[in-house]
């Protein structure tokens, strides 16, 4: 099987000779940038750089697909009008300003066509390049953050969580607009062939809200994305890298795929809540064992995962999000060949 073909049976629940790895944001960017002999700021300025980075990435990693998105959280909300400063060295901008200080400057803030904004364009043009060059191999994913991620960075995550229980009503107003500016993204993607989009959503945590606060905010504005795009023939990667995701809400959701790191002690339990629902993405650490930790320890996580998950189709595996910028290669390796069955076993 190509890559592109064992990634799409397994978001459609298909048995595949093994579980796809999925690659999402520009993880161990030291590696890829020096491949593609580009910098993270040539990307945000240039379809066509920001394609070659993506497929460097690919190249890199020998994983399933390539995706069209950053790690950075803040190009949406550049685009609907919060200002951002560079660092120094080559990496993501930083908030500077937020578009708005509060929800009496909600008209400050209206849907946005992604194509027709500087930054925010141009992983979405890479996405068509990409799928001219290389979807046939590969599969291509557009990548985008949830409406409660957005709103967050619109506004500043804190005012927006005190917001949601003292102006519920201005929140939702905001969060609509998100919605259709969102739902715009999901119309150019599939313009372009493009089936595949990865929505991060680690906003969705009872470690910050309540479920009720959840379940309105969160979950209730994701489900409009989802159901949009679904209506244009997209699949949904459901995104949720939170410490204590609140994963029941997603059991009333029509998702296509959920991508999540549960722990070594609640990770079969958490693949029997979705094996029969939906395709589960399961998340190898990305913050210690894949940036710290050894080529065999690297190997024997992620057998393990597998023999959680167990024989039935529905699987893929990923990093547990976004890999430290300096995760060693040798690591991402022993990953790809483990989940190949190309390593012996210990």
């Amino acid at each position: 099987m190509f890559p592109r073909e064992r990634f799409e049976a397994a978001i459609e629940r298909s048995p595949v000779d093994r579980p796809p790895i999925m690659y999402q944001h520009l993880g161990a960017a030291r590696s890829v940038l020096k491949a593609a002999g580009l910098t993270m700021r040539e990307g945000y300025h240039d379809p066509e750089r920001f394609a070659r980075i993506c497929m460097a990435a690919q190249r890199v990693t020998g994983f399933d697909n390539v995706m069209a998105g950053w790690g950075d959280i803040l190009v949406e909300a550049h685009a609907h009008g919060t200002s951002w400063k560079w660092p120094e060295k080559d990496y993501y901008p930083r908030s500077d300003v937020y578009a708005i200080s509060s929800l009496a400057d909600i008209d400050k803030v209206q849907p946005v066509d992604p194509m027709k904004d500087e930054f925010w364009s141009v992983p979405l043009r890479a996405a068509g390049t990409l799928h001219e060059t290389c979807g046939k191999e590969v599969a291509v994913v557009g990548c985008i953050n949830g409406p409660m991620m957005m709103c967050g960075e619109v506004m500043g995550y804190e005012d927006l969580l005190i917001a949601t229980w003292s102006e519920p009503g201005p929140v939702e107003e905001l969060m609509k607009k998100l919605v259709m500016s969102s739902a715009m993204y999901g119309e150019h993607l599939a313009r372009m062939g493009v089936y595949h989009v990865f929505i991060e959503d680690g906003t969705c945590s009872a470690d910050v809200n309540s479920v009720e606060g959840l379940r309105r905010f969160d979950l209730g504005f994701l489900s409009d994305v989802l159901s949009s795009f679904s209506s244009k023939g997209l699949r949904s990667i459901v995104h949720n890298c939170a410490a204590n995701p609140y994963l029941d809400g997603y059991l009333e959701m029509k998702v296509d795929a959920l991508h999540v790191t549960p722990k070594a002690e609640d990770r079969k339990d958490v693949y029997d809540m979705f094996r029969s629902r939906t395709t589960v993405v399961g998340g190898i650490d990305q913050m210690f064992l894949m940036f710290r930790g050894s080529p065999e320890e690297v190997a024997l996580e992620a057998r393990a995962m597998m023999s959680d998950w167990g024989e039935g189709p529905g699987y893929m595996m990923a990093p547990g999000c976004e890999m430290a910028f300096k995760t060693p290669l040798e690591n991402i390796a022993a990953l790809r060949e483990a989940v190949a069955g190309r390593l012996p076993s210990p």
